[in-house]
């Protein structure tokens, strides 16, 4: 989430304006502030959570975000409630959207949630602007394959029956007719008998139809949809009948269940990077567990050994030591006190509960900061994503263009010999479609980016944690100043057998040798420069430090181990490492080699299965058309489900 440009004027006096820029500096969220004669312009991440201390000086200011050079004005009072009722699509049942309501209901932003079970309807209240958008990211995390909608009116209980049930109920009679009329008919060497089994593989395969078309629309002509329903009709044409119609039911009946191993394999990700919401506030000598959206400025929280700050504050009781490296940099436990400031993604490293009495709202902490720079990873495509669309682009026109030849073509040419093969021209129709790989690499992905943020290794570019896996050099620039540590010495010996070059730059008070790696002692920045542009690129570079801003942007990754204490630093890292255990380095090249290993295996068995399918349906012409299907549905169950096996 990028930070938006805010501008606060009508400021009428000297006094206001001090006091509200000053208010604005203790924000963490808030930078770049400018002050004006009469107006403050600062750059912020959620105006919202700003709203109270803005009006706690002078509920008159006016407050306008600048985009392109232009100000808009920016009311609060605009954003008043109003009623919203949606409705759902391909709900096969009400669990999911239990779940839902059980998860907004505890979303500060709506209020009166209610679901009509009787109507399939669900009301709620809110004043946000965007709710259908913020429910369907929602609902996607629980079960993407049910749509929301959204309805401007009540709907009554005879509505729904008509829309939804009553044009099902007429299908499904239809389809009983077709069938029984086919089945008798099957006796009879005549040309109804494959109509009538092609209109039940049309009123059976509807929905797939549909998306198929609309896929036929949008010009997408190798679309899976398409190709499987085309594979039916291919299926029909040669004869067997029922044996389609099992294959179809057995495909359509497949979407609930790779939706369900899809949500179950999105579940472990989002579990992995799940930031902590509850706390523990304490209020006239006793605790109770809250949700850290409704802790307010001057609400106390207890932190136990080994917890980490949530929200700065100030220390209203307690001894304890605290580990602020993620802010800081600095390695050493800092004894803090009553009366001593501690920062969010501070830990409690010592014996004693500590007693915060919090000056910031959850959405403004240094956490929040964390998430974003998280969630914007995933944007961009990885390598291994491209490589992997790349064969899936190649291996799906290559695929239809032997379906079509083998069902088609060489029938026309001579029906006597050939005519068997239209069966398997439907057998390359069904598995043409996308490599089951393909989805199961995004996913490898995400699960690597949450993998590594278990681990306090923040990936800030999307590109960085695959990237690495192609790096020739390790370029390690040690801390300026510090000894040499047993710590440093295991990591540098761990990095050196990973078949890949080790370059030490060593500031430190001793110089270093070692025949294992090569090492460069007190060089200055334009030498590190002129060294890293003569080593065998791809380099990867591991700094900590402003003055390895330059160093970190002419490398192919960029990895700082300062944590969150110098935002320019982070801005011009690839990976961000937060947490003070020097291994982290280490485990950041493992995680990214097990994520690539396990894009390759995927793909591999995904291609090696493809090919077995390929020579049995050539070798056995009469290959049961729904053992394919299953084949292809349990192949690609399995390579999701394996993607997310690193976490």
């Amino acid at each position: 989430m990028s930070k938006k440009t805010f501008e606060i004027s009508n400021i009428q006096s000297v006094e206001e304006l001090n006091h509200l820029s000053l208010k604005l500096n203790e924000k963490e969220q808030v930078s770049h502030i400018k002050v004006n004669k009469d107006s403050i312009v600062f750059h912020c991440l959620d105006i919202d959570a700003l709203l109270s201390l803005i009006q706690s000086v002078n509920k008159d200011f006016v407050v306008k975000e600048v985009i392109d050079g232009k100000k808009r004005e920016y009311d609060f009072a605009k954003k008043k409630e109003r009623q919203y009722y949606f409705m759902f699509k391909n709900m096969l049942t009400e669990d999911d959207i239990y779940v839902l309501v059980e998860r907004i209901e505890k979303d500060r932003r709506y209020h009166d949630v209610h679901y009509d079970g009787q109507n399939k309807l669900l009301l709620l209240k809110s004043s946000q602007r965007d709710v259908l958008s913020l429910l369907r990211k929602e609902l996607f995390k629980i079960n993407p394959s049910v749509e929301i909608i959204e309805h401007h009116r009540p709907i009554r209980s005879q509505d729904v029956f008509n829309q939804k049930f009553l044009q099902m109920y007429i299908r499904i009679g239809i389809l009983f007719v077709v069938v029984a009329l086919a089945l008798v008919t099957s006796k009879d060497d005549t040309i109804m008998t494959p109509i009538l089994w092609l209109i039940t593989v049309i009123l059976l395969g509807m929905p797939l139809l549909k998306k198929g078309w609309g896929d036929l629309l949008s010009k997408k002509f190798f679309s899976e949809s398409l190709l499987v329903f085309i594979a039916m009709i291919f299926g029909v044409i040669s004869g067997a009948y029922i044996e389609t119609c099992v294959a179809l039911i057995v495909y359509e009946l497949s979407t609930p269940f790779l939706n369900k191993v899809l949500e179950r394999s999105l579940h472990k990700i989002d579990n992995a990077v799940e930031m902590p919401e509850t706390g523990m506030r304490y209020q006239d000598g006793q605790t109770e567990k809250v949700s850290l959206y409704d802790v307010e400025i001057g609400d106390i929280l207890m932190i136990k050994p080994g917890e980490t700050v949530s929200i700065p504050g100030t220390i209203d009781k307690g001894v304890s030591a605290i580990s602020t490296y993620s802010n800081t940099s600095t390695y050493e436990p800092v004894v803090v006190k009553k009366g001593s400031h501690v920062s969010s993604g501070d830990v409690n490293v010592g014996e004693s509960e500590l007693y915060v009495q919090v000056d910031e709202t959850y959405e403004s902490s240094n956490y929040m900061n964390l998430m974003n720079i998280a969630s914007v990873a995933p944007v961009y495509e990885s390598k291994t994503e491209k490589y992997t669309k790349r064969l899936a682009k190649f291996y799906t026109p290559v695929m239809v263009a032997l379906g079509l030849l083998l069902g088609i073509v060489l029938p026309l040419i001579q029906f006597e010999e050939y005519g068997s093969y239209i069966h398997v021209g439907a057998v390359f129709l069904v598995i043409s479609g996308a490599l089951s790989s393909d989805q199961a690499t995004s996913l490898g992905m995400l699960a690597g980016f949450a993998k590594a943020f278990q681990n306090g290794i923040i990936v800030e570019s999307s590109m960085g944690l695959d990237s690495i896996n192609a790096a020739q050099t390790i370029v390690y620039d040690r801390f300026d100043g510090v000894e040499v540590t047993n710590e440093e010495l295991n990591l540098f010996k761990k990095l050196s057998h990973m078949g890949r070059t080790l370059v030490i730059y060593n500031d430190g008070p001793v110089a270093l040798e070692d025949d294992q790696y090569k090492i460069y002692n007190d060089l200055t920045n334009v030498q590190k420069l002129e060294k890293m542009e003569s080593m065998t690129a791809p380099v990867v570079y591991i700094g900590d430090t402003f003055k390895d801003i330059e160093l970190l942007q002419k490398s192919y990754v960029g990895i700082s181990r300062g944590g969150l204490a110098d935002p320019k630093v982070v801005e011009n890292s690839d990976i961000v490492l937060i947490d003070a255990d020097l291994n982290r380095v280490y485990e950041t090249f493992v995680i990214a080699r097990k994520m690539r290993t396990i894009a390759v295996a995927n793909n591999i068995l995904t291609v090696v299965v493809k090919v077995a399918m390929l020579i049995t349906a050539l070798s056995w012409t009469v290959v049961p058309l729904w053992a394919i299907v299953l084949i292809e549905i349990l192949l690609k169950a399995f390579v999701m489900r394996n993607s997310t096996c690193i976490l």
